[in-house]
């Protein structure tokens, strides 16, 4: 058994090495060295935030992954690992494949070196800055503008009277001294937008592309060759599904819920969701004593629980692995009115645990 801090210097060195040793014109190969090396670090990393001094897979395992996916500053430890098994457990990505990994992962990487100094005053990753992103000068002193206005205060802005819900449509994370901002893009969330009403705005905040949101927007402006460029920045934010959307899910299961956005049971699913970076998945997902902790501090007050007299049926459902699981896990992870509609049947379907759904809408049938 190893000693955690040992374990992270270790890999941080290897993954610094690397970096130090192969330029711009190796990036491939420089990717995919990098990569045999982050799972082994990312636990590591898990395990010291979990409280532990000791490290081992089991460890990690046990203790550190069921403590990691509970707290909404270490999501992104959660999603770098849980992308990483899927990318480089198996089997290493060739070169190019290694390259758009790692333009992938750098975000979390970023924040990995900030955690680690913010929370334990512990050092990583001090040649990240000579990783060859590649990114274009003129893009790069574009961005540089942009954060500029980004990092003013608030008040030194002009507000937009937006005042709808959106769906998030694109999310692109860009890096200025080692900072992470986002550009995303966005259109009111009906059932009717198309890519021709799409808005793109700048933002500090990790924004949940999930489901509907409300976004609090400034109005800026930027000097790009002598000329003014209006730009758009969003200053706050949270997660606010459409009722609808719930109601038209809820229908699937025969519930035939009323549910509405003016409920405490419903401010509070918002708040924590947004609060903790979370989706319903992941929520209905959790370990039985975190699933319990989390409804109670979200209906403790409420008068009615709708929202989680529904999503007690599909926590059966998924966990038990029942026909038709896999079609409610992903219609529950994005919350779009109109994919739900468009699986939403008439009468129960025998064959997807009497659903509401199509039968066209079982893998099996696909």
């Amino acid at each position: 058994m190893r000693i955690t801090d040992e374990q992270i210097d270790n890999s941080n060195k290897s993954i610094c090495k690397m970096i130090d040793k192969f330029g711009a014109d190796e990036r491939g190969f420089l990717s995919q060295n990098i990569l045999e090396k982050l799972r082994t670090f990312v636990e590591a990393v898990a395990v010291k935030a979990s409280g532990n001094d000791e490290y081992s897979y089991n460890i990690f395992k046990n203790n550190a992954k069921p403590y990691i996916l509970t707290r909404a500053n270490l999501k992104f430890l959660v999603r770098f690992h849980k992308s990483l098994q899927k990318t480089v457990s198996h089997y290493l990505p060739d070169e190019g494949n290694s390259e758009r990994l790692m333009l992938k992962y750098f975000e979390y990487l970023l924040k990995i070196k900030a955690f680690l100094k913010n929370e334990f005053n512990f050092s990583v990753l001090e040649n990240i800055d000579k990783f060859p992103i590649n990114t274009d000068p003129a893009l790069q002193e574009y961005y540089e503008k942009i954060v500029v206005r980004i990092n003013q205060p608030e008040v030194a802005r002009v507000k937009s009277d937006y005042r709808d819900r959106y769906y998030i449509r694109k999310i692109k994370p860009f890096f200025v001294n080692e900072e992470v901002y986002y550009e995303i893009t966005f259109t009111v969330a009906n059932d009717n937008a198309s890519k021709f009403d799409r808005v793109i705005a700048f933002t500090k905040n990790e924004i949940s592309s999930n489901y509907s949101v409300k976004l609090s927007i400034s109005n800026d402006e930027i000097e790009i060759l002598g000329k003014k460029m209006p730009i758009q920045i969003i200053d706050d934010w949270e997660i606010s599904i459409r009722p609808c959307e719930l109601n038209n899910f809820s229908n699937i299961f025969s519930n035939n819920s009323s549910i509405s956005a003016g409920t405490l049971e419903y401010r509070q699913l918002m708040a924590l969701l947004t609060k903790h970076g979370l989706n319903l998945v992941e929520v209905i997902e959790f370990p039985d004593k975190y699933y319990q902790r989390f409804k109670v501090a979200v209906i403790s007050d409420a008068k009615a629980t709708h929202i989680f007299d529904l999503l007690d049926k599909v926590r059966e459902l998924i966990i038990n692995n029942n026909s038709g699981s896999n079609i409610i896990r992903y219609l529950l992870y994005k919350l779009n009115n109109k994919i739900i509609k468009l699986q939403l049947n008439n009468e129960p379907c025998k064959g997807l645990s009497y659903l509401k759904l199509k039968w066209v809408s079982s893998p099996a049938r696909s």
